[in-house]
C-alpha cells in the first residue's frame, strides 16, 4: 500500500503546468453551469475562482468577441497557467487578475453577469464575498454558480466512519460528520444569495457518480489526495494516521471487492440570483 497520507502539494509552475482537475470533478460541475447560463450580447462577465481557466475560457468563446470576459484568482501560477492558454489559444476578449473575491478590485456596478464554478467552497468570507458581487453588479445584473451539496461521497464517509468506531476512535468519528455537516445545502446557499438583496431566479439541482475500481485507486488519486486529504488530516493525530488509513484502504478495498467496485455520488446546484 502506498502511503497517500504523506502527499503534499507543491504549489509551483511545473506543478499547475500539469494541473487539470477537469475530468474528476470541475468539469461536472461547470457543465452544468454551460447548459443553464443565459447566453447575451455585450456582456462584462466575471469568472470567480477562475483558476487555470475553466470554465471562464470555455465560457468566453461561446459568448464570443462582443462580450468581454475577465478570471479573478488569488492562485498566482493558475492565473500565469490560464493567461499561457489565453496566449497560445488566441483569444482576445478575455483578461485575468489577481484578487480575491471578497475584495473585488472592479468599480461598482461595471459587470453584467458573475460566474463562479464551485467558488463559493473556498471562500473563506462567503457573505463578505456575495455582498462584494451585489457591488460591482450593475442593476439586473446576475450571480450564477455552481457548487457541492451536503451529502456529496456519503458511501465513503459511511465507510470511514465505521473504520473509525471499530478502532474506538469515536472522537474521530464526530469531528468527521461535523466535516460533513459543515457543507452547503440549497437552503444555506440560497440564504447568501438573499441577505446580499439577490432575488433568486432559478436553482436546477443535479448529481453524478464517480466510479473506482478500488479503494486505494481512490485514496491515491492526485484530486483526492489534492482536495480533500488535508481535511481529513487535520482531525486525525500524526502519529495515528498510518493505522487509521491503513484500516480505511483495507476496508474500502473489502467494500469494492465485494460489490465489484467502489461508486460514489456527488449532488450538486446550479443556482441564478439577479441584482433587483
Amino acid at each position: 500500500m502506498k502511503n497517500f497520507w504523506n502527499y503534499e502539494f507543491q504549489d509551483n509552475p511545473d506543478t499547475v503546468a500539469v494541473f487539470d482537475e477537469l475530468p474528476l470533478w470541475s468539469a461536472s460541475f461547470g457543465l452544468l453551469l454551460l447548459r443553464y447560463i443565459e447566453l447575451k450580447h455585450n456582456l462584462t462577465v466575471l469568472d470567480l475562482g477562475s483558476g487555470t481557466g475553466f470554465p471562464l475560457i470555455e465560457l468566453a468563446e461561446r459568448l464570443g468577441d462582443s462580450c468581454r470576459c475577465y478570471g479573478l484568482d488569488i492562485w498566482k501560477n493558475a492565473n500565469d497557467r490560464a493567461e499561457m492558454k489565453l496566449k497560445n489559444y488566441g483569444i482576445k476578449n478575455t483578461e485575468v487578475v489577481e484578487g480575491s473575491a471578497e475584495n473585488i478590485p472592479f468599480e461598482s456596478g461595471s459587470t453584467d453577469l458573475i460566474t463562479s464554478n464551485l467558488g463559493i467552497n473556498n471562500f473563506e468570507n462567503p457573505d463578505k464575498a456575495f455582498a462584494e458581487c451585489y457591488r460591482v453588479l450593475s442593476q439586473g445584473g446576475k450571480l450564477v454558480l455552481t457548487t457541492n451539496l451536503n451529502g456529496h461521497w456519503k458511501e465513503f464517509y459511511m465507510i470511514f466512519e465505521k473504520t473509525l468506531h471499530k478502532l474506538n476512535r469515536h472522537d474521530i468519528a464526530e469531528k468527521l460528520t461535523s466535516q460533513q455537516e459543515h457543507r452547503g445545502t440549497v437552503k444555506s446557499v440560497m440564504e447568501l444569495f438573499t441577505k446580499s438583496g439577490f432575488i433568486i431566479s432559478r436553482i436546477i439541482e443535479d448529481k453524478f457518480e464517480m466510479r473506482f475500481l478500488t479503494g486505494s485507486a481512490f485514496l491515491n488519486h492526485h484530486f483526492i489526495k489534492l482536495g480533500w486529504l488535508s481535511s481529513w488530516l487535520s482531525i486525525i493525530p500524526e502519529n495515528e494516521r498510518s493505522v487509521i488509513f491503513s484500516r480505511l484502504e483495507e476496508d474500502l478495498n473489502d467494500f469494492s471487492d465485494k460489490n465489484g467496485g467502489f461508486e460514489l455520488s456527488v449532488p450538486m446546484v446550479f443556482m441564478e440570483g439577479i441584482k433587483i
